[in-house]
């Protein structure tokens, strides 16, 4: 009973060729499209927020107790820019969310055109932190450290603008006041993430101790 030798060469043509694909990458991105239609349907369903809002700061005017309590709902304003971030957790989620939600604003809100500009302010005050620590801290102090940040950036810039017309002096109140209020946002964005995991939205990161 004779046996055959085989060649180095026969060896490695038998052997199964694995391709990768050139958009794995992409599909792991922000771009890819799992993740953009999880995007997407945050920032629709964010919008049910982001109107009643919208008609809510002009509706106030810009009375002392207005501008005030204009800083104590910071919170609600921060939720639909963090969503994204704790959900898909990939740069330049949240600035592809508040484009979306820019261009839904354009023709739901009496701001107009100028909410393009608006919610993409709001955007990069969330993401740009996250970038700052190079989209490697995905966790609950990184995304308050956004919130914080969208708090004060956002406070300064309403109080700046309103108080001129409130004559208010204490506006460093105000700044403190939207702060707090963004903390308090970040901490419940945090908690509905963990409730949208649990129902399949997105990926629970906390498995991979990332949370």
């Amino acid at each position: 009973m004779s046996t055959t030798s085989r060649s180095p060469e026969a060896t490695e043509q038998e052997r199964p060729v694995i391709r990768t694909s050139s958009r794995s990458g992409l599909a792991d991105s922000a771009l890819g499209t799992r993740n953009l239609m999880t995007i997407a349907a945050l920032a629709v369903v964010s919008m049910i927020l982001l109107v009643p809002l919208n008609y809510l700061a002009p509706a106030a005017g810009a009375s002392r107790d207005a501008v005030l309590l204009g800083c104590a709902i910071m919170g609600l304003w921060l939720v639909p820019f963090l969503l994204p971030a704790t959900v898909v957790r990939r740069p330049g989620a949240v600035m592809i969310a508040a484009l979306l939600m820019g261009i839904m604003s354009v023709f739901t809100t009496p701001t107009g055109p100028a909410a393009i500009v608006g919610t993409l302010i709001g955007g990069v005050f969330v993401e740009v932190p996250l970038a700052l620590m190079l989209y490697r801290k995905w966790t609950w102090w990184s995304f308050l450290i956004s919130a914080a940040t969208f708090g004060l950036l956002n406070g300064i810039m309403y109080v700046s603008v309103m108080s001129a017309s409130a004559g208010i002096a204490s506006a460093g109140t105000g700044v403190i006041i939207a702060v707090v209020s963004a903390l308090v946002g970040g901490v419940i964005t945090i908690v509905l993430t963990r409730l949208l995991n649990r129902a399949g939205v997105g990926i629970d990161h906390r498995m991979t101790g990332r949370a």
